[in-house]
């Protein structure tokens, strides 16, 4: 092609025919910035692509994360909710006046129920660090800056600030263990239970505490949860493209 045009512009100007030349020359510059155009706009659109693609794929990571979040708040609810029955189960039995025996330790230690929560940020931090603003849908991405940057901020707050005593709970209860002493055969017993533990005001106390520990992570947890579906099912809609 490139030959093709230098014979053309060769042979005008043997020819002597000035004004073809131009409007040659002139035709020739137009193709070339044409060509240039197209060249551009083909590297834009695939420069689009490239983003689409990393945009999708950043955002099936997020869901995956938050999915992988949802099933640990319901293993988190289930524990509470274990924890939750169990004081209410020697909550009845302080009430009852029952003298404690060794049937009731394996129930006893359930009383230690309690998690750490963590999230799945990384995703979403990984996406924030290389530009928010390539999540193309405004609604999304304002969705996801409220959601990790604020919402989870405030939930992770309210279930420190309700799960904060989980530790001395446990060491509370370890601390009505007796000493180890010798039997009548010689033998050393450990972790005693003294038989008048339901009786003790301490106990009732840490039943009290505990309770409280339950019920404000169970609440903030189920108030948490729908906010997680919502954004959840929003991705999923931008990723499968329904």
């Amino acid at each position: 092609m490139i030959k093709l045009f230098r014979k053309i512009r060769q042979q005008l100007l043997s020819e002597n025919k000035f004004s073809k030349y131009l409007l040659y020359g002139i035709g020739e510059i137009v193709l070339v910035v044409i060509g240039i155009l197209i060249a551009l706009q083909i590297n834009i659109v695939n420069q689009a692509n490239k983003d689409r693609v990393y945009e999708l794929k950043m955002l099936l990571e997020i869901e995956k994360g938050l999915r992988l979040d949802q099933l640990n708040l319901h293993e988190h609810l289930k524990t509470y909710s274990t924890l939750k029955q169990s004081v209410n189960h020697f909550t009845n039995l302080v009430y009852d006046q029952v003298v404690f025996n060794d049937s009731m330790i394996g129930d006893l230690w359930t009383l230690n129920k309690g998690k750490y929560l963590q999230f799945n940020r990384g995703p979403y931090d990984a996406l924030k660090s290389s530009g928010i603003d390539r999540v193309s849908d405004d609604i999304i991405r304002n969705e996801l800056i409220n959601f990790f940057d604020f919402k989870l901020l405030e939930f992770q707050a309210t279930i420190e600030h309700s799960t904060r005593r989980y530790r001395s709970n446990v060491d509370f209860l370890l601390a009505f263990r007796e000493e180890p002493y010798l039997d009548k055969n010689n033998n050393w017993v450990v972790n005693q239970i003294p038989k008048d533990i339901l009786q003790r005001p301490s106990f009732v106390w840490l039943l009290t505490d505990i309770d409280w520990r339950a019920n404000n992570s169970i609440d903030a947890i189920e108030g948490f949860m729908p906010e997680i579906e919502a954004l959840i099912q929003r991705i999923h809609q931008e990723t499968s493209g329904k």
